[in-house]
């Protein structure tokens, strides 16, 4: 939990933090290696900053012996709170559920606890791309209109200007006549016009597009 409101206390705090992880990793790989034989993961981290902890707190052993195969108070912490050997996790783990589909696997994994000793690395070249079928470019082609389908929004409002095409009309007139959301329908409308579809007359305001050719693409899109 930081405890600093702005971003250089922050930041000076995770500096802190880790500086002090990383120095309690070093103590506790010295003190394992003081032992021949006795693996680093066994090294508990939560002894070694407990015991880092009350010699700030109590400054308690926090003057060297002046021997230099001394391991120190958290060194020694660490010793004497060795966790059991890790045993080897590749494959041992086992599904309990007797009704998973997953419990009869056979995929050359093992079956009991193997030490790992090596790792074989594989690089694939990826596949070629392969040309498009011409299935799939006649499905993607542009159909004709369907004269059955129902009409746009697009192509009411288009419709509804072209009735009366001497006036503008507000977005909510065209929402109210379309009975659509005004929200939705003065979105739309502001994107057709930034298309050229339309032209904005007024705030919120719009009319037909007086270039050539605009209407029929606002009628046909």
């Amino acid at each position: 939990m930081l405890r600093s409101h702005d971003r250089p206390g922050a930041e000076q705090e995770l500096r802190a933090l880790l500086t002090v992880y990383q120095v309690l990793r070093m103590a506790m790989a010295d003190a394992t290696e003081s032992v021949p034989g006795t693996n680093p993961d066994r090294a508990c981290f939560t002894s070694a900053l407990e015991t880092a902890r009350d010699q700030v707190i109590a400054a308690q052993g926090i003057t060297g012996t002046g021997d230099a195969g001394d391991i120190g108070r958290i060194g020694r912490a660490v010793l004497a709170s060795l966790l059991p050997g890790r045993r080897p996790r590749y494959s041992a783990r086992k599904v309990k559920c007797a009704t998973s589909r997953y419990l009869n696997r056979d995929d050359g994994r093992p079956l009991q606890s193997t030490t790992i000793d090596h790792v074989d690395i594989t690089v694939l070249a990826p596949a070629p791309d392969r040309p498009a079928s011409q299935r799939w470019t006649q499905k993607n082609q542009p159909s004709a209109p369907d004269p059955n389908r129902p009409p746009t929004r697009r192509e009411k409002i288009c419709q509804i200007m072209t009735s009366e095409p001497r006036r503008d009309w507000s977005g909510k007139e065209l929402a109210d006549r379309l009975g659509a959301p005004p929200r939705n329908m003065l979105t739309q409308l502001a994107e057709w016009t930034r298309l050229g579809f339309l032209a904005k007359t007024g705030p919120g305001r719009y009319a037909l597009s007086e270039s050539p050719g605009q209407a029929t693409a606002l009628a046909d899109p």
